[in-house]
């Protein structure tokens, strides 16, 4: 029997290996791709990537990766509602046909009336009164729904003039100056001129969070279209639809006879705080059934308009500011959608100031063949490829607005200084809940039942609608 010789073991030092070498921009690539909330609880790993997370550098690479996975803000289909009530949905999720949870809440009802870079601006209004005279008091907040903060109150004011006044007398929009980074909230006060009822007079102000006051600035130039234009940010700049001629509802089509004399596009560049006009695309020769309407998609400026109630039609800005490069986006046959009975189908008198689009967009694949609308009659989301004119309609929420969804990605943008983590201790946002939290869990928060995991996130991150 043959003897096996004896293998020698291995020499094994009882050194450790040095730790592997992560170059710090390493680190930062992968950390740009995680979830803000996991982003939030890494900072305590070290003091190397909590000062990492927290420099303003890798919060603006952090917010470019994040617009890439685009969210859409949702809230109830009230003039007011609670903070627990709004709900952040990745584009994405809608093709998941998602179950949604909203809880009750004591919270203090506000309303969402803007989105930039991560953050909400939260118009807060109360009837209030004092020595038997009524006033109604305005104020805001800005929310960052992905690090669950919340600043102080900001821009309180009092008007004693129209404590009552009708809905759409103030409008109020929020954006960015782009030279400074400083948040701006606009608000346009509009009502008839007594002494001449055809006419329209407006007052504009901004609040600057640079210098926590309210300063006047020029006076819209036109007329704003009415209902749902509180003035769309896009770029450094509000942009709303107007009239460039006032007139009455009722003799509105007598008065002007060419489309082109009427509408325009007012842009208010928030650096320079003065306005720009910009005609239509060429090919909007004819006065809408329906109000049109602009957004953004495809990091462009975009408009829709309704064409002899039989089709819908978009138009996209190549680049912003250049009349010559309206390019129409689509155009699609209310048939194709399965949309049959349209509102206002009977109705002698359904101009343009009298009724919404019956959709909206609400996102568009990356190669342009899938389209997500909202449909103004059922609040039902439309998903349609144009290629195959295959038609699919989701159901998100009665709960929720889908006309009211703003566009919305997360980010770790700080709200103001004084800012609060919100919880549900308190029930309003006034100075007692600095420092306190409005949410102690996610079950106070309104989510989608089911939620992916980081792993999916991330993925979603690198790829979009196919």
């Amino acid at each position: 029997m043959a003897i096996l010789p004896n293998k020698k073991k291995p020499y094994q030092s009882k050194e450790r290996l040095p730790p592997a070498f992560i170059p710090d921009e390493l680190i930062s690539e992968i950390l740009s791709l995680l979830s803000v909330k996991t982003i939030v609880r890494l900072k305590c790993v070290s003091k190397s990537w909590n000062s990492l997370i927290s420099d303003q550098t890798f919060v603006e690479k952090h917010l470019k990766v994040s617009s890439q996975n685009p969210q859409l803000i949702f809230t109830p289909p009230y003039l007011k509602y609670p903070m627990s009530s709004i709900l952040p949905i990745p584009v994405c999720r809608l093709l998941d046909k998602p179950s949604i949870t909203i809880p009750h809440s004591s919270m203090e009802y506000c309303q969402v009336v803007g989105s930039c870079k991560g953050l909400l601006c939260l118009l807060f209004h109360d009837l209030c009164s004092k020595q038997e005279r009524m006033y109604r008091t305005y104020s805001f907040c800005l929310l960052n729904p992905a690090t669950r903060t919340l600043s102080e109150k900001l821009g309180t004011f009092h008007d004693y003039n129209d404590p009552e006044p009708r809905p759409g007398t103030y409008k109020f929009s929020f954006g960015c100056d782009i030279s400074t980074g400083t948040f701006k909230v606009v608000e346009n006060f509009g009502k008839r001129d007594t002494e001449n009822w055809r006419s329209w007079i407006s007052h504009v102000r901004i609040f600057s969070l640079s210098d926590n006051c309210w300063r006047n600035i020029e006076s819209f130039p036109f007329f704003p279209i009415h209902l749902n234009n509180d003035g769309l940010y896009f770029s450094g700049t509000v942009n709303w639809l107007a009239l460039r001629k006032h007139g009455c509802y009722v003799d509105f089509y007598q008065l002007i006879p060419r489309v082109e004399d009427i509408i325009v596009i007012v842009s208010l560049d928030l650096s320079t705080e003065t306005y720009k006009q910009f005609s239509l695309p060429p090919g909007f020769d004819e006065l809408p059934r329906y109000q049109p309407t602009l957004h953004v998609l495809m990091d462009s400026l975009c408009f829709s308009h309704d064409f002899k109630r039989t089709e819908f039609v978009t138009w996209k800005m190549t680049e912003f500011g250049v009349q010559e490069s309206w390019t129409q986006l689509f155009r699609i046959h209310y048939f194709n959608l399965q949309m049959y009975d349209l509102p206002g189908k009977h109705d002698t008198l359904a101009y343009l100031l009298d009724y919404n689009l019956p959709l909206l967009p609400l996102d568009i694949s990356q190669n342009g063949d899938t389209l997500i609308f909202a449909n103004y009659e059922d609040e039902q989301a439309i998903v349609y490829n144009h290629i195959d004119k295959r038609v699919e309609r989701i159901e998100i929420s009665k709960k929720l607005c889908l006309f009211s969804a703003r566009n919305y990605v997360e980010s770790l943008v700080s709200t103001p200084s004084k800012s609060a983590t919100p919880t549900r201790s308190t029930s309003s946002a006034d100075g007692s809940m600095v420092g306190k939290s409005v949410v102690d869990d996610d079950s106070q928060i309104g989510k989608i039942v089911g939620d992916s995991s980081e792993e999916d996130k991330v993925k979603a991150s690198r790829t979009r609608i196919n």
